[in-house]
């Protein structure tokens, strides 16, 4: 019985190897996710309950059963491992299928997991020498359960081990890309315009790219591309000799990081958009937000740039006071409501064909500019690139010309009408509360304009640190009386928002339906979506926080 037991055994081990992999590639999509950070995804493997469950259990009775002497327990201890197997190659394989964003195999990501199944098969290998050296003859079930324990376990810190000892290899690559990226810089010598902020980067970037296009071909980084690796990629591959402008998107994962950014493609205009709440997990206080995005301010003074800021987005009060009393080292063009800011809006509205923004240049011109763009809070990123461009030498008409052709950016406020009569508000990559408010009042205002529901999909915001409830909370509140249909993606993330909406709306609550995932709610819409209805679709989230796996 003991030469079949180890005949079934070895093709088991086939088996083995396959899950491990496929286990190591699941994982590796969320560790992606995580920038290959690997503090930060151990961190979300134990919130999240990445942990595995099942192939450990099935794989730990086969374990025990293997100890019997009766052969049926020896046989069905190996079907209990068997199937363990089976079933955390089917959960795996299935993370990997439903992926919203899949996993990117690039050089970086394929090195890691061959690196990480390396290490799976020393460890395996380990394992059956310690094995053999207790015993000659060791026990192909025990042997089977044992094993496969362990590569359902280990698989989170094997990619980080991996990632860890390919660190110096990573960094001799990326210091050679880095290299190429500056030579390339340096030959074709644009001007480089950095933009940061809490919020409103992306949009911000959008409309300064479509006016400096006025001006001279430019480049702009594309969609959320922010972190020095990702800026470096966009240098080496769309850089060309015709770009006069080169339009950087910075973001700060932490103090220094829009310094390296900085020093990477040094700016010679910067753009503030906001220092807010967005993103408090990371930094913890406005007053570090501050710090970290004024690091931008630092490097274009150095280079005797100006800085655009835009005075009604700064929270954090002794920033917002130093800039407006000029007490910066360096020039400052304000932006806001306040009467000393250059660029002063004056008044704002929205209609169905988008905004109409009244504002005072700094020639104290009065102008009135329409803008096919939706989204109240689109009135400071507009007007932050309005001064950006006439810093550059694009006259105030010229702008409002350019801004008249402006096309929404994708998925951010975009709103769409359908050949059935269904109006889609699409602010899938919105996460900042300013931009949720924004979007519920254009629901609220172009549902009441056509008479119809006015439905909500949202699975909340993420990295707001300790405000998570508060923000959401007090967006629940904002949402009653402004929606009649709410879905609900992963509620159990942020309660308060369901709270706040109940709390406020009292006995005439709207309809609420929950979902697991935001595939869900979007079935339901299909399924339900009536002509006239307007459908806002705020935020969607990444794997990493809507569909943690359950291995």
């Amino acid at each position: 019985m003991a030469d079949e037991l180890t005949a079934a055994v070895l093709p088991l081990g086939l088996v083995l190897f396959a899950f491990a992999g496929f286990r190591l590639a699941a994982l590796l999509l969320f560790f992606q996710q995580e920038e290959y950070d690997g503090r930060r995804f151990l961190r979300w493997v134990r919130r999240a309950g990445a942990r595995d469950r099942w192939t450990s259990l099935a794989a730990a009775i086969g374990l025990v059963l293997g100890f019997s002497p009766q052969g049926w327990a020896q046989w069905a201890g190996l079907g209990m491992v068997a199937l363990g197997l089976l079933e955390g190659l089917r959960r795996s394989l299935l993370v990997l299928r439903r992926a919203k964003k899949p996993l990117r195999l690039t050089a970086r990501a394929r090195r890691i997991l061959a690196l990480a199944f390396l290490l799976a098969l020393a460890m395996c290998g380990g394992l059956g020498l310690a094995a053999f050296l207790l015993s000659p003859q060791p026990a192909p079930v025990v042997m089977a359960g044992g094993m496969t324990v362990i590569l359902a376990q280990t698989p989170p810190w094997l990619l980080v081990a991996a990632n860890a000892l390919l660190m110096p290899l990573e960094r001799r690559i990326q210091r050679r890309y880095r290299a190429q990226a500056r030579a390339r810089l340096a030959a074709i010598d644009p001007m480089i315009l950095g933009i940061t902020g809490s919020f409103g980067k992306t949009s911000t970037k959008h409309i300064l790219g479509h006016l400096l296009d006025g001006l001279g071909p430019t480049l702009i980084t594309p969609g959320s591309v922010n972190t020095e690796m990702g800026i470096v990629r966009i240098i080496r591959e769309r850089l060309e000799p015709r770009h006069r402008f080169f339009v950087v998107e910075m973001g700060a994962y932490g103090e220094g990081s829009i310094a390296r950014l900085c020093r990477l493609t040094p700016p010679r205009l910067g753009v503030l958009t906001a220092v807010g709440e967005a993103h408090y997990e990371r930094f913890r206080s406005l007053e570090t937000v501050a710090r970290a995005k004024m690091e931008l301010a630092e490097a274009v003074w150095a280079a005797g740039g100006p800085l655009v800021a835009v005075i009604d987005g700064i929270a954090d009060p002794a920033l917002r006071e130093r800039l407006l009393a000029r007490r910066s080292p360096g020039r400052v063009i304000r932006v806001g409501t306040h009467e000393d800011c250059e660029w002063r809006l004056l008044a704002r509205q929205e209609d169905e064909d988008g905004l109409v923004v009244d504002l005072r240049t700094p020639a104290g011109e009065t102008m009135r500019w329409r803008v096919p763009l939706h989204g109240r809070h689109q009135a400071w990123n507009l007007l932050a690139a309005a001064a950006a461009a006439h810093e550059l030498g694009m006259p105030p008409a010229a702008i409002a010309g350019a801004l008249s052709s402006l096309r929404p950016v994708a998925h951010r406020l975009a709103v769409t009408r359908s050949a059935a009569g269904l109006t889609v508000i699409d602010d899938a990559y919105n996460s900042n509360p300013d931009g949720f408010r924004s979007a519920l009042d254009l629901l609220d205002r172009l549902g009441r304009a056509q008479g119809g529901r006015r439905i909500l999909l949202t699975p909340g915001m993420v990295e707001l640190g300790a405000r998570h409830e508060e923000a959401h909370r007090a967006l629940g509140r904002h949402a009653a009386g402004r929606v009649d249909v709410v879905l609900l993606v992963r509620p159990e993330r942020f309660p308060g928002f369901e709270d706040g909406l109940r709390a406020e709306a009292g006995d005439r609550p709207p309809q609420i339906h929950r979902f697991a995932r935001q595939s869900e709610a979007e079935a339901w819409l299909k399924a339900h979506a009536r002509p006239g209805d307007v459908v806002l679709i705020e935020n969607n989230l990444p794997d990493l926080h809507e569909a943690p796996p359950r291995f």
